[in-house]
This record gives structure tokens, C-alpha cells and sequence, in this order.
């Protein structure tokens, strides 16, 4: 016998297993005079399920007084779930005017990654109502997201926590109905351990832009030899912001003009000095690409136009070329770029010397792309050494008598 409080509409179904599911089911006449709600599944979760279905029929309730015309948001299928608050952030305009262009890419992997997390009753993250999302739950989803298909994932789960935290704290305000106050994703107890980004070396560098090549894709293989070699980002490369008339222009025929999009400063870099080229590498590979508008990296379309790569395609692209390139996985252009600031600290260069290339403004930003290398280490401790061997006459000579000393003194 089912309950006195029990909804209009609602049917219940036995799953396999012994678990009940729930259903709104608004009778034919009302669906065939025009009403815009179908049936909808509401899970196995009993609460969850009468209070949706209480909703669903205030809707049909007031569409059958002659109010069908305002669609109530709240009778929408998903209203006031997970994947509903972080559908509506994306679309508002906190996100359009607060987040970079380059940084919506990351911003909506990381909430799918949430969103994807498998629940223990079934379903997915995104399906399950704001309310339920308690500390307790946010510690559990971090834990999961932690794990990837390819092995631990601790940056993203991190990236995917605090961007969490930012959407419930926007949509709090657009929405105090219906989002709790206290936000459960602060306070995550989160693995901050520092994992240094691996850097690509020039041979892997080079050889990812043959294999680019090889696949058909030669610009994209420039695009990794540009963040190699001048130190570009990435996405600005991809987004044609270098193009053929920086580099070699009339005016200044021995030079390449370059710009660092997030902090502003621009430059000329030049191409050659007294001793000859400076990199002839890579401006043999840009001869020999076809220019197919006016920035130097674009894609030919199959139909109309060459465009810009899209972060998507340019990244299965990459993985293509790192398969026959026989390289890690983790040379991507990123990667590039880093393995040629971290050239410039195998080189010796000052840290005046790297900004200048670099166009960073500060030498702690800098500092994050040289990485600390074994030739680096062997490079210091020769010098060491030779300050030793200058400043201790005898040092080595002390040594090996001392050492001649002990291995005669047990005799």
C-alpha cells in the first residue's frame, strides 16, 4: 500500500537486484493537449523522488489553469543537480568575462571530470541534487579523480577541486535558493606535493616536428619547434599570433619578432650575429612549409579556408606524431617550451639572460621553466671544484697521501 503522502503520477518498478526505481508519469491527455514535460525517471532515492515529483505536478497543475505558457526553470529534467550548477556557471557571464579564453578549456574538463565521477548507487556526480553534495561527499569525489585511466591524476584533481569551489561560490550568489551557503568544496584536504612538469629535450622536440611532418601536419610541427626555440606558448602559437611577416621583415631582416601574450612584453629577437645563424634548425623547417595565410601556424581545411588548430585537434594530433616519433608522453608543445627554457639553464645563461629571451618580467616566473638538470649539477660542481683546486694548492695531493697513509696503516 503506498503512502498517504504519495504523489500524483508516480509509479514505482522493482530493478534487478531487489531496488525500487521511481518514475513521473503525466497521464496521455495532458501530453496530447500540448503539455511540455514527458515522463521523467526520478532514481531509486525515495526523498529525492517525492519531492521532485511534488514539482513536476505544481507544473502540470498550473499549466492546466492556463498558465502553460511560463515554463517554470525548476520543472526542467536535471534543474538543481550538479551537472545543471555547473552547466548554468559556464554560461553566465562570471565565466565569460572572468576567465581567460585559453583557460575555458581547462575549466570545463575539469568540472566534466566531476561530473563523470561514478557514484556508489549508480549514476554519475552530475545527476546527483546540489543538496546532497556535503564535505564528507566532496572528499569522496576527490579521492576518485585522483585516479585516471593512465595512472595517478593529482594536478587535475586538484584543478578540478578548486574550480569546483569557484562555480559553487559564483552560482551562491546568482542562486541563493537553491545553493546551500556553506560550500563543501573549501577546506579539501588536498595532495599539494610539487611535481615538476617534464621538459622535452631538443632531440625529442625535433623529432616530434618530424613526425608531425610525416602525418601531415607541418605547421603544428613549427608550432612545436617555436615554443622550443623562442619560447612561445602554445596556444598563443596555435592562435596565429606569430606570423610570416615577424619573422625576416623587411625593416629588420635579421631578427624575429615575439611577443609574451600574458605579461605584454615584446621584443626582437635577433637571428644571427658575428659567428653566424643562431637557429638555423628551425628556420630550415619554417622554409620549407607553404605559407597558407599570414600567421605561420595554421591547419588546411579539407573544405574552404586554413585555420588555426584547435587545443582538441592539435593534442591528438600530437599524440599521433609522438607514436610515430617514438617518444614519452609527455613531450606535448607544452613540454617544448619548457625543454627550451630549461636549454637556456643547461646553457649558463643569467637570469637576466633567460627573461630577456623569455620575455618574462620577473626571475621567479622564470624560474618555473628552467628545470634543474644533471648536466647543470656536473656544470656547478666543476666550477666548484676548480675554485677548490685554485684556492687550495695541494688539495688533491693531501688527498691521496691521506689516503696512502690509511691504506698502509693497517700493515
Amino acid at each position: 500500500m503506498k503512502p498517504k503522502n504519495w504523489p500524483s503520477y508516480v509509479i514505482e518498478k522493482r530493478l534487478q537486484g531487489g531496488r525500487v526505481a521511481y518514475y513521473w508519469n503525466p497521464p496521455v491527455r495532458d501530453l496530447a493537449a500540448g503539455f511540455p514535460l514527458t515522463r521523467e525517471a526520478l532514481g531509486t532515492d525515495y526523498a529525492q523522488a517525492i519531492e521532485r515529483a511534488d514539482l513536476l505536478n505544481t507544473h502540470l497543475h498550473a499549466w492546466r489553469r492556463g498558465r502553460g505558457g511560463i515554463r517554470l526553470e525548476a520543472a526542467e529534467p536535471g534543474y538543481g543537480t550538479v551537472a545543471w550548477l555547473f552547466d548554468r556557471y559556464l554560461k553566465s557571464s562570471a565565466f565569460e568575462k572572468r576567465v581567460a579564453e585559453r583557460s575555458r578549456y581547462e575549466y570545463r574538463r575539469a568540472l566534466k571530470r566531476i561530473e563523470d565521477t561514478p557514484t556508489t548507487v549508480g549514476g554519475t556526480v552530475g545527476g546527483l541534487p546540489i543538496a546532497s553534495i556535503t564535505p564528507a561527499a566532496v572528499d569522496k569525489i576527490y579521492e576518485k579523480l585522483q585516479t585516471g585511466p593512465r595512472g595517478p591524476r593529482v594536478r587535475q584533481a586538484n584543478l578540478s577541486i578548486d574550480i569546483g569551489r569557484r562555480t559553487w561560490d559564483v552560482m551562491r550568489r546568482l542562486h541563493p535558493d537553491i545553493v546551500p551557503v556553506t560550500n563543501p568544496w573549501c577546506g579539501v584536504e588536498r595532495d599539494t606535493s610539487k611535481r615538476t612538469k617534464a621538459a622535452a629535450t631538443r632531440a625529442e622536440a625535433y623529432a616530434l616536428a618530424d613526425a608531425l611532418r610525416q602525418i601531415g601536419e607541418p605547421h603544428l610541427g613549427a608550432a612545436a619547434l617555436i615554443c622550443f626555440e623562442w619560447h612561445q606558448r602554445p596556444e598563443h602559437v596555435r592562435a596565429g599570433d606569430i606570423t610570416w611577416a615577424d619573422w625576416r621583415p623587411p625593416h629588420r631582416p635579421d631578427a624575429v619578432h615575439v611577443r609574451h601574450a600574458k605579461t605584454g612584453e615584446k621584443g626582437w629577437i635577433p637571428l644571427e650575429d658575428g659567428e653566424g645563424p643562431l637557429f638555423p634548425e628551425l628556420e630550415a623547417y619554417l622554409e620549407s612549409l607553404p605559407r597558407l595565410g599570414l600567421p605561420i601556424v595554421l591547419t588546411a581545411g579539407r573544405r574552404g579556408p586554413a585555420r588555426p588548430y584547435s587545443a582538441e585537434y592539435a593534442q591528438r594530433k600530437v599524440r599521433e606524431a609522438r607514436a610515430v616519433a617514438q617518444v614519452g608522453a609527455h613531450v606535448t608543445l607544452d613540454a617544448c617550451r619548457h625543454g627550451g627554457m630549461t636549454e637556456l639553464g643547461d646553457a649558463e645563461l643569467t637570469e637576466q639572460g633567460v627573461m630577456s629571451l623569455s620575455m618574462h618580467k620577473t626571475p621567479q616566473a622564470a624560474r618555473l621553466y628552467v628545470k634543474r638538470t644533471e648536466q647543470q649539477r656536473a656544470s656547478a660542481a666543476r666550477k666548484r671544484r676548480r675554485w677548490v683546486e685554485a684556492n687550495e694548492p695541494g688539495a688533491g695531493v693531501r688527498i691521496g697521501r691521506q689516503t696512502k697513509s690509511q691504506n698502509g696503516g693497517g700493515q
